[in-house]
């Protein structure tokens, strides 16, 4: 089995990994520089869109159209950071889709174990949006804030490594998603663990109030003592009723991923992940998705 101190970095490159993915998920036009928590974290819903900005600074964008799809996609463990202990994670990223291109820098991600069973955690993303030849739109995304609960300690057993936990989160967002819609949205997400001697499988469902439902899935592989392989599914539905169907946009969207993480000292880790959309033709799929960064472990107080 994974060792707890490395593992917990483990999963802070998880956290910048697949909020990646989880963003550019959203339809919305915007990725996202976040994804794992160094505890066995998660991703995140996509931060503001680069149409959205573009309409506030008037540096518009000349975005294809996307409609409103509400795609959201979440992936996480069952496991938690021990109580008094936290870590933060400093990332950047990168997108291009057909339309334009996005960098995430930088992206910053940060959790606490408040008690045996419980984390809560933030993150928020600076982005530089443009289309090729256009000019930049920047601006703060949308603030992620969440509380991990953990109903099932994998490590509990040694014949049974099965972990589950939920994840209720609120997403405060930089500007309406809509017009007349408000800026916030929640979503809660269950999330399933199982841990063996040289391997960790994990996964989530759930639902975002937007109006979309999710599966996702990860196996990580450890191939040295310091070093972590890990690839990442993710499959997102949009279940609101907004015409896609009539304009031709799909109305599911499927990414995958992959990447490494290695340990540099007991607290502190450095990672690297490259996806890609794999659903058909969709003007905000992403054609190629970069993410790395470094993640550090801490004491915030003691238990």
């Amino acid at each position: 089995m994974i060792a707890r101190g490395p593992r917990i970095v483990v999963a802070a490159m998880l956290c910048s990994l697949l909020a990646a993915a989880l963003a550019e998920a959203q339809g919305r036009g915007n990725a996202f520089g976040h994804n794992k928590r160094p505890s066995g974290a998660a991703s995140t819903p996509s931060s503001s869109s680069a149409t959205d900005i573009a309409a506030q600074d008037g540096s518009a964008l000349a975005m294809p159209e996307a409609g409103v799809r509400a795609f959201g996609s979440w992936l996480d463990d069952a496991t938690v950071i021990e109580p008094g202990t936290g870590y933060v994670s400093f990332s950047a990223g990168y997108w291009r889709m057909p339309g334009f291109t996005e960098f995430d820098v930088p992206a910053f991600d940060v959790g606490v174990g408040l008690g045996r069973r419980l984390q809560v955690g933030a993150s928020v993303p600076v982005y530089h949006a443009r289309e090729p030849g256009g000019p930049i739109s920047r601006g703060v995304g949308d603030l992620m804030l969440t509380a991990k609960v953990q109903l099932r300690d994998p490590a509990a057993s040694r014949s049974r490594r099965l972990g589950v936990a939920v994840t209720p989160m609120l997403e405060v967002s930089s500007v309406a998603p809509e017009p007349g819609s408000g800026r916030t949205s929640w979503a809660l997400p269950a999330s399933v663990e199982w841990q063996s001697h040289n391997w960790r499988a994990y996964g989530s469902v759930g639902y975002f109030s937007r109006g979309a439902i999710f599966t996702s899935g990860a196996f990580e592989l450890p191939v040295s003592n310091r070093t972590w392989l890990t690839g990442t599914i993710s499959q997102s539905r949009s279940i609101k009723d907004d015409g896609s169907e009539i304009s031709g946009l799909p109305r599911v969207r499927t990414d995958v991923s992959g990447g490494a993480t290695v340990a540099v000292t007991p607290t502190i880790a450095v990672f690297g992940s490259a996806g890609r959309t794999l659903s058909r033709i969709d003007p905000n799929r992403s054609n190629l998705s970069l993410v790395g960064g470094v993640s550090v472990n801490f004491a915030a107080w003691q238990p």
